[in-house]
């Protein structure tokens, strides 16, 4: 059985606010906690759109050990029923390692999708018939067109002209992109990248990359990798880096997240780990917290978009978000758990709908208001 379930003094209906005030309350009349869609394939990838004008839309991508794989765009169109609807769906190699929507939160950029696997590729959805159409495919290596495998990237949230690629040939690489003049113009042109910088970013494979919004949010980023090592940069001064964080048994860093609201913290979590690692940029190589009340080794990790102090993370059956605002003292528990029917792969967190939470698991795809 499903469940939503508090810990200690917090309400269960929604995660408490620093000082005890409600932070995410329900308003009036009874509506749904939980909506389940079932897909036709297993489920990776998975991201929510940040247009204002399409709210409850998400893009999930298949897992299909083969060639042929999709990416299905699905909206919750009735919410009264919890009915998802498809509005669109494409054919993509391999499967996607990883799916972003353009951090568009106002809705004036065209419509734009980009996903990661054996190229990175940027897709248009139709405004009127939602077709989905490939706009770009963007190769690193212009001498030949083999590609090395992309394992992440990511879409910078204050210049949407920026993406960041990382890859397992050691590399994180830098694109610009433009749609016509600028990404902000619509018009018939197809979108271009070009280039911007590559760097080799690790001694091994790069698992993940993430750009921080510290200094004006442009220019910095990190990325983790096979050498368990958290590395950061600047695209200002990239003959050096700096190593936040080595992991003491040299396992593999996996996935990185930035703190949405304090650019000081980030999370990161190793291979086989059972704990999600919070660190501290200004207080380098010791993590600064350890969320341990894991089951399982952590699959996914996700920071609130509208607070400094709350992280979501999955493991095994378990979706757990946890209130790190005592740090650096210990956090024994979380405030809210979420049971799961199947191993959790993907936890994503809602930008523009910040009491919503997203968790795949085999072909089913569940948002959760918390």
């Amino acid at each position: 059985m499903n469940s939503l379930m508090g810990h200690g003094p917090h309400n269960p209906s929604g995660m408490m606010a620093p000082g005890g005030g409600q932070m995410m309350p329900s308003s009036g009349g009874k509506r749904k906690e939980i909506y389940k869609y079932d897909a036709p394939f297993t489920l990776y990838a998975m991201s929510w759109s940040n247009r204002p004008d399409k709210k409850y839309r998400l893009a999930l991508g298949s897992f299909i050990e083969e060639y042929s794989n999709k990416v299905q765009i699905i909206q919750l169109t009735d919410e009264e029923n919890g009915e998802f609807k498809v509005k669109g769906s494409f054919d993509h190699p391999y499967p996607t390692t990883k799916i972003l929507w353009i951090p568009d939160t106002k809705g004036v950029c065209p419509d734009l999708l980009a996903t990661s696997g054996d190229y990175l590729r940027i897709w248009k959805v139709s405004e009127n018939s939602g077709e989905v159409k490939l706009e770009s495919l963007l190769n690193n290596n212009k001498n030949s067109d083999f590609c090395a495998p992309l394992t992440s990237f990511d879409w910078n949230e204050l210049d949407p002209n920026l993406v960041g690629t990382s890859s397992i040939d050691t590399t994180c690489t830098i694109w610009g992109l433009e749609t016509g003049q600028a990404i902000g113009r619509i018009d018939n042109n197809s979108v271009t990248g070009m280039v911007r910088t590559q760097l080799i970013a690790h001694d091994k494979e790069v698992f993940d990359i993430a750009f921080s919004r510290a200094g004006g949010g442009r220019d910095i980023f990190a990325s983790v990798g096979a050498d368990g090592s958290v590395r950061m940069f600047d695209l200002r001064h990239l003959e050096h880096s700096t190593i936040i964080y080595e992991d003491a048994q040299q396992q593999p860093l996996l996935r990185l997240c930035w703190n949405k609201q304090d650019p000081n913290y980030l999370a990161t979590m190793a291979t086989d780990g059972l704990e999600v690692i919070i660190l501290d940029v200004r207080v380098p190589c010791t993590p600064v917290a350890t969320l341990k009340n894991h089951t399982a080794c952590v699959n996914g990790i996700a920071w609130a978009p509208h607070s400094s102090c709350h992280i979501c993370s999955a493991d095994d059956h378990q979706a757990l978000i946890w209130d790190i605002q005592q740090m650096p003292r210990p956090i024994d528990d979380p405030i809210l758990a979420y049971r799961a029917d199947g191993e959790i792969n993907q936890v994503q967190w809602a930008a523009g709908q910040p009491d919503w939470i997203a968790i795949c698991y085999n072909q089913s795809m569940e948002i959760l208001r918390v």
